[in-house]
């Protein structure tokens, strides 16, 4: 099956979709993996990821991750939390469907906020 999982949060950063994407990978599953610029929980973006542009990597054997830009969270305080949620709604949204227009999926997962 090919599998697309929307998440904000994803490797490097330290949440539970990281082992379900390896687990469905080991399955046999094809995954791809549209998320943002890793920042949690430091609020800003980790070394080695530019806040702005597209970046593609490889996790896991075969699991392709498109990052899309997002603002980082920062001090976490809300006004901030709020921007950072809603900039990865809109780089999603809007880059997206480009970015995944000549791949066809057999089920999406929007994981947005899944921790």
């Amino acid at each position: 099956m090919n599998i697309l999982i929307l998440s904000q949060y994803f490797k490097p950063e330290t949440f539970i979709i990281n082992e379900l994407v390896l687990e469905m990978e080991k399955l046999g599953h094809k995954i791809t993996v549209l998320t943002g610029k890793p920042n949690y929980p430091e609020g800003k973006i980790f070394e080695g990821f530019r806040i702005w542009g597209v970046q593609h990597e490889i996790y896991g054997h075969s699991i392709e991750v498109i990052r899309v830009p997002l603002l980082p969270r920062r001090n976490g305080r809300a006004l901030h939390l709020i921007l950072n949620y809603i900039s990865f709604v809109v780089s999603a949204t809007l880059l997206g469907p480009w970015l995944l227009r000549k791949k066809k999926f057999d089920l999406i997962l929007p994981l947005v906020f899944l921790l």
